[in-house]
């Protein structure tokens, strides 16, 4: 995963553990995000524009388990998508 679990926790100011496999389920789900919206895989090592995304889906969803407001998750959709823009792979659109 490009993100480790511990920047998340941090991130979201997070001192336990009770969650830590729910919140890295979300990390590997907004990574598969990012990559199908790339139509990359992205190394570990990935620049810090795509681990902001992946950082932001993450927060998004931890935030709004239940009820996603539709101009929070417009705004994270919009910031999501244009950190990722310069690593799309235009060979792969279509």
């Amino acid at each position: 995963m490009i993100l480790s679990i511990e920047e998340v926790k941090t991130h979201l100011r997070i001192q336990h553990d009770e969650e830590d496999t729910y919140i890295e389920d979300l990390i590997a789900k907004a990574q598969a995000a990012a990559e199908d919206y790339c139509r990359v895989t992205f190394p570990d090592d990935a620049p810090e524009s795509v681990r902001l995304a992946v950082l932001l889906m993450t927060s998004h969803y931890y935030e709004n388990r239940e009820n996603s407001d539709s101009v929070a998750y417009a705004t994270m959709r919009t910031a999501f998508q244009n950190l990722l823009y310069p690593h799309r792979d235009p060979d792969q659109m279509f």
